[in-house]
Protein backbone atom coordinates (compact mmCIF):
# COMPACT_ATOMS: atom_id res chain seq x y z
CA UNK A 1 0.00 0.00 0.00
CA UNK A 2 1.18 3.32 -1.17
CA UNK A 3 0.07 6.71 -0.41
CA UNK A 4 2.24 9.39 -2.71
CA UNK A 5 2.16 12.87 -3.61
CA UNK A 6 4.55 14.32 -5.98
CA UNK A 7 4.60 18.36 -6.66
CA UNK A 8 5.30 21.24 -8.02
CA UNK A 9 6.12 24.98 -7.17
CA UNK A 10 5.61 28.31 -8.58
CA UNK A 11 8.56 30.68 -9.00
CA UNK A 12 6.87 32.80 -5.62
CA UNK A 13 7.29 29.62 -3.95
CA UNK A 14 10.60 29.43 -4.03
CA UNK A 15 11.00 32.92 -2.64
CA UNK A 16 9.98 31.80 0.80
CA UNK A 17 13.51 29.47 0.48
CA UNK A 18 11.90 26.15 0.84
CA UNK A 19 9.76 23.84 -1.44
CA UNK A 20 8.16 20.15 -1.41
CA UNK A 21 8.88 18.07 -4.00
CA UNK A 22 7.16 14.60 -2.88
CA UNK A 23 5.57 13.76 0.16
CA UNK A 24 4.25 9.96 1.07
CA UNK A 25 3.98 7.04 3.36
CA UNK A 26 3.69 3.06 1.63
CA UNK A 27 3.66 -0.08 3.89
CA UNK A 28 6.00 -2.57 2.43
CA UNK A 29 4.71 -6.59 3.37
CA UNK A 30 7.28 -8.93 4.30
CA UNK A 31 9.02 -10.64 0.80
CA UNK A 32 7.65 -8.00 -1.48
CA UNK A 33 9.34 -6.29 -4.46
CA UNK A 34 11.03 -2.74 -3.39
CA UNK A 35 10.16 -0.27 -4.55
CA UNK A 36 7.08 -0.78 -5.57
CA UNK A 37 5.79 0.34 -8.62
CA UNK A 38 4.33 4.31 -9.20
CA UNK A 39 7.06 6.34 -8.21
CA UNK A 40 8.53 8.49 -11.12
CA UNK A 41 11.23 7.71 -13.08
CA UNK A 42 13.77 10.42 -11.62
CA UNK A 43 12.87 8.38 -7.92
CA UNK A 44 12.57 4.73 -9.10
CA UNK A 45 15.47 2.69 -8.39
CA UNK A 46 16.68 -0.37 -8.01
CA UNK A 47 18.31 -1.19 -4.53
CA UNK A 48 21.24 -2.90 -5.43
CA UNK A 49 22.45 0.36 -7.95
CA UNK A 50 21.01 2.90 -5.92
CA UNK A 51 20.71 6.47 -7.15
CA UNK A 52 21.14 10.29 -6.80
CA UNK A 53 18.61 12.44 -6.03
CA UNK A 54 18.25 16.19 -6.96
CA UNK A 55 16.61 17.40 -3.37
CA UNK A 56 16.39 17.06 0.00
CA UNK A 57 14.70 13.95 1.96
CA UNK A 58 13.92 12.81 5.24
CA UNK A 59 13.08 9.14 5.60
CA UNK A 60 10.96 7.85 8.39
CA UNK A 61 10.93 4.50 9.13
CA UNK A 62 8.04 3.27 11.31
CA UNK A 63 7.73 -0.46 11.72
CA UNK A 64 9.91 -2.87 10.41
CA UNK A 65 14.04 -3.11 9.47
CA UNK A 66 16.45 -3.20 6.79
CA UNK A 67 19.90 -1.40 5.55
CA UNK A 68 20.80 1.86 4.45
CA UNK A 69 24.24 2.85 2.62
CA UNK A 70 25.61 5.98 0.81
CA UNK A 71 28.80 7.47 -0.86
CA UNK A 72 29.76 8.59 3.07
CA UNK A 73 27.59 5.97 5.20
CA UNK A 74 28.90 2.17 4.60
CA UNK A 75 26.00 -0.49 4.97
CA UNK A 76 24.42 -0.32 7.98
CA UNK A 77 21.01 -1.68 9.35
CA UNK A 78 18.47 0.77 10.30
CA UNK A 79 15.40 0.11 12.43
CA UNK A 80 11.68 1.33 13.20
CA UNK A 81 12.67 4.65 14.75
CA UNK A 82 15.07 5.39 12.62
CA UNK A 83 15.25 9.09 10.25
CA UNK A 84 17.55 8.87 7.08
CA UNK A 85 18.71 12.03 5.30
CA UNK A 86 19.09 11.58 1.62
CA UNK A 87 21.13 14.21 0.27
CA UNK A 88 21.23 15.55 -2.89
CA UNK A 89 23.99 14.49 -5.40
CA UNK A 90 25.09 11.62 -3.34
CA UNK A 91 24.70 8.10 -3.92
CA UNK A 92 22.46 6.04 -1.54
CA UNK A 93 20.42 3.03 -1.60
CA UNK A 94 18.18 1.47 0.82
CA UNK A 95 15.78 -1.32 1.41
CA UNK A 96 13.82 -3.74 4.15
CA UNK A 97 14.53 -6.59 5.13
CA UNK A 98 12.68 -9.22 3.12
CA UNK A 99 12.16 -11.01 6.33
CA UNK A 100 10.11 -8.42 8.73
CA UNK A 101 9.13 -5.69 5.83
CA UNK A 102 8.98 -2.08 6.74
CA UNK A 103 6.60 1.04 6.81
CA UNK A 104 8.16 4.15 5.76
CA UNK A 105 6.79 7.63 5.36
CA UNK A 106 9.42 10.49 3.97
CA UNK A 107 9.10 14.27 2.88
CA UNK A 108 11.61 15.55 -0.22
CA UNK A 109 12.24 19.14 -0.74
CA UNK A 110 14.43 22.14 -1.65
CA UNK A 111 15.47 25.31 -1.51
CA UNK A 112 18.43 27.42 0.36
CA UNK A 113 16.23 27.86 3.55
CA UNK A 114 16.25 23.97 3.75
CA UNK A 115 20.07 23.70 3.25
CA UNK A 116 20.46 25.76 6.44
CA UNK A 117 18.68 24.29 8.73
CA UNK A 118 19.99 20.89 8.03
CA UNK A 119 23.24 22.45 8.36
CA UNK A 120 22.24 24.39 11.48
CA UNK A 121 20.90 20.86 13.13
CA UNK A 122 24.04 18.80 12.27
CA UNK A 123 23.17 17.03 9.61
CA UNK A 124 25.91 16.35 6.75
CA UNK A 125 26.17 13.31 4.08
CA UNK A 126 29.01 11.65 6.73
CA UNK A 127 26.12 11.73 9.18
CA UNK A 128 22.78 10.90 7.84
CA UNK A 129 20.77 8.68 10.48
CA UNK A 130 19.45 9.84 13.55
CA UNK A 131 17.71 7.56 15.73
CA UNK A 132 14.55 9.33 17.17
CA UNK A 133 11.82 5.98 18.22
CA UNK A 134 8.79 5.49 17.13
CA UNK A 135 7.03 9.11 18.05
CA UNK A 136 3.38 9.61 17.31
CA UNK A 137 4.07 13.33 17.25
CA UNK A 138 6.35 12.64 14.43
CA UNK A 139 4.04 10.56 12.51
CA UNK A 140 1.22 12.88 12.52
CA UNK A 141 3.73 15.59 11.41
CA UNK A 142 4.48 13.62 8.15
CA UNK A 143 0.52 12.66 7.83
CA UNK A 144 -0.39 16.09 8.47
CA UNK A 145 2.21 17.24 5.87
CA UNK A 146 0.38 14.40 3.19
CA UNK A 147 -3.26 15.88 4.09
CA UNK A 148 -1.78 19.69 2.85
CA UNK A 149 -0.15 18.04 0.01
CA UNK A 150 -2.98 16.23 -1.14
CA UNK A 151 -5.30 19.18 -0.61
CA UNK A 152 -3.44 21.35 -2.56
CA UNK A 153 -5.36 24.39 -1.60
CA UNK A 154 -3.67 27.86 -1.92
CA UNK A 155 -0.29 28.65 0.07
CA UNK A 156 0.09 24.61 0.71
CA UNK A 157 3.82 25.12 -0.29
CA UNK A 158 3.96 27.84 2.21
CA UNK A 159 1.97 25.67 5.21
CA UNK A 160 4.51 22.68 4.09
CA UNK A 161 7.46 24.43 4.53
CA UNK A 162 6.28 24.68 8.40
CA UNK A 163 5.68 21.05 8.41
CA UNK A 164 9.61 20.65 6.62
CA UNK A 165 10.36 22.82 9.30
CA UNK A 166 8.39 21.03 12.21
CA UNK A 167 9.80 17.64 11.72
CA UNK A 168 13.46 18.59 10.99
CA UNK A 169 13.53 20.04 14.68
CA UNK A 170 11.71 17.48 15.82
CA UNK A 171 14.20 14.53 14.85
CA UNK A 172 17.26 17.02 15.90
CA UNK A 173 15.40 17.61 19.21
CA UNK A 174 14.03 13.45 19.75
CA UNK A 175 17.56 12.14 19.12
CA UNK A 176 19.13 14.52 21.94
CA UNK A 177 16.29 13.34 24.03
CA UNK A 178 16.85 9.75 23.63
CA UNK A 179 19.14 9.07 26.30
CA UNK A 180 17.01 10.52 28.40
CA UNK A 181 14.01 8.44 28.29
CA UNK A 182 13.66 6.18 31.05
CA UNK A 183 16.32 7.37 32.81
CA UNK A 184 16.25 8.45 36.39
CA UNK A 185 18.46 11.10 36.16
CA UNK A 186 16.00 12.89 33.78
CA UNK A 187 14.18 13.09 36.64
CA UNK A 188 16.95 14.27 39.50
CA UNK A 189 17.18 17.30 37.09
CA UNK A 190 13.88 17.81 36.39
CA UNK A 191 13.14 17.90 40.50
CA UNK A 192 16.59 19.89 40.86
CA UNK A 193 15.21 22.88 38.31
CA UNK A 194 11.66 22.99 40.59
CA UNK A 195 13.68 23.13 43.69
CA UNK A 196 15.81 26.39 41.97
CA UNK A 197 12.79 27.65 41.21
CA UNK A 198 11.17 27.86 44.53
CA UNK A 199 14.37 29.50 45.28
CA UNK A 200 14.98 32.54 43.91
CA UNK A 201 14.62 34.37 46.72
CA UNK A 202 17.48 33.15 48.04
CA UNK A 203 21.22 32.59 48.03
CA UNK A 204 21.47 28.79 47.72
CA UNK A 205 24.41 26.35 46.90
CA UNK A 206 24.82 23.69 44.09
CA UNK A 207 25.86 21.22 46.96
CA UNK A 208 23.03 21.87 48.76
CA UNK A 209 20.32 21.38 44.98
CA UNK A 210 22.35 17.89 44.52
CA UNK A 211 22.25 16.62 48.62
CA UNK A 212 18.24 17.62 47.82
CA UNK A 213 17.96 14.90 45.20
CA UNK A 214 19.93 12.67 46.25
CA UNK A 215 22.65 13.02 44.05
CA UNK A 216 26.66 13.90 44.28
CA UNK A 217 27.64 16.83 43.25
CA UNK A 218 30.06 15.95 40.47
CA UNK A 219 27.68 13.69 38.77
CA UNK A 220 24.68 16.00 39.41
CA UNK A 221 26.99 19.13 37.70
CA UNK A 222 27.87 16.73 34.85
CA UNK A 223 24.35 15.42 34.13
CA UNK A 224 23.08 19.14 34.40
CA UNK A 225 25.27 20.38 31.85
CA UNK A 226 24.45 17.08 29.78
CA UNK A 227 20.78 17.80 30.02
CA UNK A 228 20.79 21.94 29.96
CA UNK A 229 23.62 23.24 28.49
CA UNK A 230 24.13 25.27 31.62
CA UNK A 231 26.10 24.18 34.67
CA UNK A 232 23.38 24.36 37.66
CA UNK A 233 25.10 27.82 38.86
CA UNK A 234 24.35 29.45 35.22
CA UNK A 235 20.82 27.89 34.98
CA UNK A 236 19.76 29.19 38.74
CA UNK A 237 21.45 32.84 38.02
CA UNK A 238 19.44 32.91 34.54
CA UNK A 239 16.52 31.90 36.67
CA UNK A 240 17.03 34.83 38.74
CA UNK A 241 17.66 37.59 36.00
CA UNK A 242 14.56 36.01 33.84
CA UNK A 243 12.53 36.95 37.26
CA UNK A 244 13.70 39.60 37.22
CA UNK A 245 13.67 41.55 33.93
CA UNK A 246 9.44 39.81 34.61
CA UNK A 247 9.34 42.16 37.73
CA UNK A 248 10.88 45.36 36.24
CA UNK A 249 7.87 44.85 33.37
CA UNK A 250 5.05 44.47 35.15
CA UNK A 251 5.51 45.89 38.48
CA UNK A 252 6.47 49.00 40.46
CA UNK A 253 9.40 47.69 42.34
CA UNK A 254 12.79 49.21 42.29
CA UNK A 255 16.24 47.87 41.30
CA UNK A 256 16.79 47.33 44.82
CA UNK A 257 13.44 46.21 45.84
CA UNK A 258 13.95 43.40 42.93
CA UNK A 259 17.79 42.58 44.32
CA UNK A 260 16.28 41.73 47.88
CA UNK A 261 14.02 39.56 46.39
CA UNK A 262 16.32 37.82 44.38
CA UNK A 263 18.79 37.23 47.32
CA UNK A 264 21.64 39.56 46.19
CA UNK A 265 23.09 41.23 48.74
CA UNK A 266 24.36 44.33 46.64
CA UNK A 267 21.70 46.78 44.29
CA UNK A 268 25.34 47.29 42.43
CA UNK A 269 25.70 43.72 42.16
CA UNK A 270 22.75 42.74 40.60
CA UNK A 271 22.80 45.43 38.22
CA UNK A 272 25.86 44.13 36.99
CA UNK A 273 24.61 41.06 36.29
CA UNK A 274 21.83 41.98 35.07
CA UNK A 275 23.60 43.89 32.21
CA UNK A 276 25.53 40.71 31.37
CA UNK A 277 22.24 38.76 30.76
CA UNK A 278 20.05 41.41 29.21
CA UNK A 279 22.55 43.60 27.75
CA UNK A 280 21.46 46.96 29.14
CA UNK A 281 20.72 47.52 32.92
CA UNK A 282 17.40 47.24 34.62
CA UNK A 283 16.46 51.40 34.43
CA UNK A 284 17.27 51.03 30.33
CA UNK A 285 14.92 48.43 30.27
CA UNK A 286 12.15 49.83 31.86
CA UNK A 287 12.74 53.06 29.85
CA UNK A 288 12.67 50.74 26.69
CA UNK A 289 9.62 49.82 27.32
CA UNK A 290 7.74 52.61 28.67
CA UNK A 291 8.40 52.29 32.52
CA UNK A 292 10.47 54.74 34.66
CA UNK A 293 10.95 53.64 37.85
CA UNK A 294 14.11 52.24 38.60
Amino acid sequence: MATIKYLIAKDTDFQWGLVTKTVGLQDVVPGSPYPPKGHPEDHDFQPEGGRILQDIHILYIIKGQGWFSSTHQPTTRINAGDVVVLFPNEWHTYSPDPATGWTETWIGFTGDLAKQLLEKYGFSPADPIRKVGVSNKLIMAFEQAYDVAEKQLPAYQQQLAGYVGLIISTVYAKSLQQPYLDNPDTDHINLSMKIMRQNLNRIMLMEEVAAEIGMGYSKFRKVFKDYTGFSPTQYFLRLKMEQAKDYLLNTSLSSKEIAYRLGFDSVSYFIKVFHQHHGLTPSDLRRQFGRQKN
